[in-house]
């Protein structure tokens, strides 16, 4: 009976214990349970994302994977697309958006329409199995950029990036 109480004992306070531990300083590790590190820091603030995709870009597979994954959607991110600047124009006027995601070709003619909005989103160009010094152009003049195609922790961590851009430059204008 011992045995029995002083095993049931230790299993129990094996589930009680700390089921996460850091190393490095810097890496979340789990021990226990599925939840995963951006679970832990989910958003505070849910961002509304307009994606402007025309037709047979490169673009549009990528909003679409984005529109899918759950887990950008448990992380707060809400996507809207439009096909042609005349639905952009609209939905800018007349929605509230944080962020707007174009191919990185059209968002340099895009930037001016985008900065007009009434809800000032941030322009997150997409760039699309480019080659680094391309990249680097883009990130040199968007300070941000989505980098396609990747896995869902690095999109996240473009957008979470992008949203933590926006609100700053939204604190700066208060």
């Amino acid at each position: 009976m011992r045995k029995l109480l002083a095993l049931g004992f230790a299993f129990g306070a094996a589930a009680l214990t700390t089921t996460a531990i850091f190393g490095c300083g810097d890496k979340l590790t789990l021990l226990v349970g599925s939840a995963r590190l951006r679970q832990i820091y989910s958003r505070a603030h849910p961002a509304s994302v307009l994606a402007y995709v025309r037709q047979n870009s490169p673009a549009s597979a990528v909003v679409r994977e984005l529109e899918l994954r759950h887990d950008l959607k448990q992380a707060g991110y809400r996507f809207y697309s439009v096909e042609n600047t005349a639905k952009l124009d609209s939905a800018l006027t007349t929605g509230r958006f944080d962020l707007v995601l174009a191919d990185v070709s059209d968002a340099e003619s895009l930037e001016e329409q985008v900065r007009s909005a009434p809800s000032m989103p941030l322009m997150l160009p997409i760039v699309y199995k480019s080659n680094k010094p391309e990249a680097a152009a883009a990130e040199k003049r968007f300070h941000r950029v989505l980098k396609a195609p990747s896995n869902g922790d690095t999109y996240l961590a473009a957008l979470d990036d992008a949203m933590e851009l926006r609100l700053k430059g939204a604190a700066k204008r208060r």
